[in-house]
This record gives structure tokens, sequence and C-alpha cells, in this order.
């Protein structure tokens, strides 16, 4: 069997396209809320772009026009690091090849510890990201706590990933290198910007773009992740040799003619 060149290569770029993780969840906490407008109460419940869970709401989060860079996204759930917070039943029971990530924005409240996104218990269970004090990182639920990253008032993209047994974490899609045990199966809820079981771990500031995944062992890349598409600088067309000598030529025999005509 005959293929043409450029069939096969079609073919080839296709398959390399696909897309290698299964998203469970998506939470973009806002767009999938009917009208949702920025300054207004966040939906109760907020729906998810992905996956059938809705997330019910707790104190009064309310939706903020500040959205992270080079996403699509037009509005994004302001917490006030008290109350505010959106809770449902876990996504996913997984403990491993699966990562979890989030746009955030802090406040500049550092003062406790504070949960951003968590499936599970936070005590005993699950796994999710967490902000340790002025650090983010994450936590495994009754396993591990670790703060990897100072906390800044910018938009960070955040994400946990747990490959082949090997855990890591991504700060702007950049690995820091991480040790951590394995996650207990998570079991409880699945809770964005605070805790109902810890009242003084809400998150003040902004977080955006939630979403869980799964996929296969060793199929998981930092391409996967929702870091957004910076756009393209402007191109500038460049000259050739020959062109810049053609143009200053006629830069030249357009001086002299100005200058013969103001002679006359």
């Amino acid at each position: 069997m005959r293929f043409g060149l450029v069939p096969l290569l079609m073919f080839i770029l296709a398959g390399s396209a696909q897309a290698a993780i299964s998203v469970v969840a998506e939470y973009r906490l806002g767009e999938a809320d009917p009208g949702a407008v920025a300054f207004g109460p966040g939906a109760n419940p907020t729906l998810p772009s992905i996956g059938t869970l809705n997330l019910s709401r707790n104190g009064a989060p309310s939706y903020s026009p500040a959205t992270p860079p080079f996403v699509n996204s037009f509005l994004s759930m302001a917490f006030n690091g008290t109350s505010d917070r959106y809770t449902g039943t876990v996504v996913s029971s997984v403990t491993n090849n699966f990562g979890v990530e989030a746009w955030v924005r802090s406040n500049g409240n550092t003062t406790n510890n504070a949960t951003l996104v968590y499936n599970g218990n936070t005590a005993s269970s699950g796994w999710g990201l967490f902000r340790l004090g002025s650090n983010y990182g994450f936590l495994y639920g009754g396993v591990t706590l670790a703060g990897l990253t100072p906390v800044t008032g910018s938009w960070t993209h955040l994400a946990l990933v747990r490959d082949g047994g090997v855990t890591s974490f991504y700060v702007n899609g950049q690995l820091i290198p991480t040790a951590a045990g394995a996650p207990i199966a998570p079991a409880g809820s699945f809770l964005v910007g605070g805790n109902p079981l810890v009242a003084t771990e809400g998150f003040d500031g902004l977080i955006d773009e939630v979403r869980v995944f799964t996929f296969q062992p060793g199929q998981f890349s930092v391409t996967d992740l929702n870091l957004g598409t910076p756009e393209p600088p402007i191109a500038v067309p460049a000259l050739s040799t020959q062109t810049l000598s053609l143009l200053a030529a006629f830069l030249l025999l357009a001086g002299l003619w100005v200058a013969r005509r103001v002679g006359e």
C-alpha cells in the first residue's frame, strides 16, 4: 500500500495532536454559569464545563473580571479568605496517574494555611493544591503537606501531577523537584477556595480554570496543562541586501530631486 507524502504527514500530525489526558472535571468559575457578570454573586451552584458534579456555594464568593494571562477566560472567582468556598463530593478516587491544576492570585494574606483546590478530606485522604503560609504547594491528606514556591500577588498556575508513582509539582509550567509519599484514596469532598473542616483555611484571592484529569502511565506532558497561549510577536518582514540598496538609491534620488526643485 502506497501513501502520498502529504496525507502521511497529516496523519502523523493528527495523531500527535490527540490529547494524552482525560479531563474528569473542569470548573471555569463563571463561563459555564448562566447570568454570570463581573462583581455579581457567584452562582449557587457553579456548574462544570466538563463533568457532572455541581458545586454548592458557601459564603458570598463573587465573580471578578480579573483573569489569568493568555487564557480564554472572562471571569474568575473571588474568595474572602474566611467563609467563602465551593463544595461538592469527590470527583475522583484515583491515587495515581492524575493531575489537578488551577490559576490563583493571592490578595497578600498569608497568615494561615489555605485550601485552594482539594479532592478528599484534608486531614485524612485525597490530594490537592494548598497554600502553606507564604508558600504555594500541595497536600496529601494525612500523608504530606509541602510548601514549594513563594506566594506572589500575580496570577500563578499551579499543578500537582502523580505519574507512575512519582509526584511532581509545577509552577507556571516549571517543574519543582518534589519528594512525597503516596496519597490515600480520596473520600469526602471536592473543595475550591476554602475548607469546611478548618475555618481558618480559606483563600483570600482569586481562583480560575480548575481542572482534574487522569492519564495512562507515562503519557502526561507539561504541554497538557492549561497554561494558555501567549500572543505571537508581530512579524517584521526581513529586507534583503538588494532591497535595502534599492531603497537607499531611491531615497538618494528623491533627495536630489527635491534639492533641484528648491534651487530652481
